[in-house]
């Protein structure tokens, strides 16, 4: 068999091709839609103080949090150490693993959240499940 017949025929694109801007200005909100498909969210978090402080977890998607600014500590729901990032370094919090985390630096914590999907195929939903209370309530 020719190499040519063992090809795949080339797919269209599922999406544009997209560019962000990854500024963050005072006054926006502490996490910022940067780009989504339909595998991959990333998101920009900008926390002077406090972060996701609700113990909870995500059933449909992977996640790692690359840290370019400050400092990120990733805590269990029982208080338990699973991670704690500075400036530079990262943590990856797999599907189903539960987390809260928050700013233990000094000046910003400054985070990319990059997330793919397990079943794109399925609807887009918030696949957060909380342990306790949401913020606000």
């Amino acid at each position: 068999m020719a190499a040519t017949e063992t090809k795949k025929a080339k797919q269209e694109p599922k999406g544009p091709v997209q560019v962000v801007t990854t500024e963050w200005t005072e006054g926006e909100r502490n996490v910022k839609n940067l780009a989504r498909t339909e595998l991959l969210t990333v998101l920009l978090h900008h926390w002077g103080t406090g972060g996701e402080i609700a113990a909870h977890y995500h059933t449909d998607s992977d996640a790692v949090w690359v840290v370019m600014e400050g400092q990120a500590t990733f805590r269990d729901a029982q208080d338990n150490l699973l991670g704690q990032a500075n400036a530079h370094e990262a943590v990856v919090v797999p599907r189903n693993t539960t987390y809260w985390f928050e700013n233990t630096g000094e000046g910003a914590a400054v985070m990319f959240r990059v997330s793919a999907r397990v079943a794109p195929e399925e609807p887009r939903t918030d696949d957060r499940i909380y342990l306790g209370p949401r913020p606000g309530e």
